[in-house]
């Protein structure tokens, strides 16, 4: 049953989360506001989901990440432990889209468009769509024109946002956007509809959207 069970893991947004899944059911989610503690409190919580899920880390038999984009410090800790976890595990890695994972904890109606919008900072958020629209705002970093427009083209979809009213003000955005909470659930989910794509630790990447500022 091991290579049936999974952890997910989530620092990339407002909260940070923890879910424990196996074959597709969700046995156990853990979501929390750490702030600057989540270097040091990711693995607790790691341990307490599994153990309300009744099992230890030696069950788990895939870690899935949200790997951005998102909030910077928060990419780095999430990533690094998943690598970390599945190095020490010696099991493979599923990333996750943040925004992805973000739309996902909407419930919206079958078949509608969801527009996931993340705070980026410097007069941009990080956005993408997702649902049955043909012609989906690829996942990337955005100033308020871009989306505006895209907004009006799409007028069935839906804007959602971890933290709504930072997301409109930096980057002048005027569309009705709701506030969903994170749920790591989701990511769980969508890495176990995708664990044929897992990849080995050594093989992750952070999704950040954004080239490094200046030089070393």
């Amino acid at each position: 049953m091991r290579e049936n069970t999974i952890l997910a893991l989530d620092c990339s947004l407002r909260l940070t989360g923890v879910a424990v899944g196996r074959g597709g059911t969700i046995l156990a989610c853990e979501s929390l506001d750490l702030g600057r503690r989540q270097a040091a409190e990711l693995p607790l919580v790691a341990e307490r989901a599994l153990s309300a899920a009744g099992l230890g880390f030696a069950d788990v038999g895939l870690v899935a990440v949200a790997g951005g984009p998102g909030y910077f410090t928060g990419i780095r800790v999430g990533v690094a432990y998943a690598v970390a976890l599945a190095y020490g595990l010696g099991v493979r890695v599923v990333p996750v889209s943040s925004l992805e994972m973000l739309a996902a904890s909407h419930p919206s109606p079958s078949g509608q468009e969801v527009l996931a919008v993340v705070y980026a900072g410097r007069g941009f958020v990080y956005a993408a769509s997702f649902g049955a629209g043909t012609e989906g705002l690829p996942q990337g970093e955005y100033g308020g024109g871009a989306l505006r427009a895209w907004v009006g083209e799409h007028p069935g979809a839906v804007a959602v946002s971890d933290d709504p009213d930072r997301a409109a003000s930096a980057a002048g955005l005027d569309f009705p956007i709701l506030e969903v909470r994170p749920d790591v659930a989701r990511a769980a989910e969508l890495a176990w509809l995708r664990r044929a794509s897992a990849v080995p630790p050594a093989e992750v990447r952070a999704s950040y959207c954004r080239a490094p500022q200046g030089t070393v």
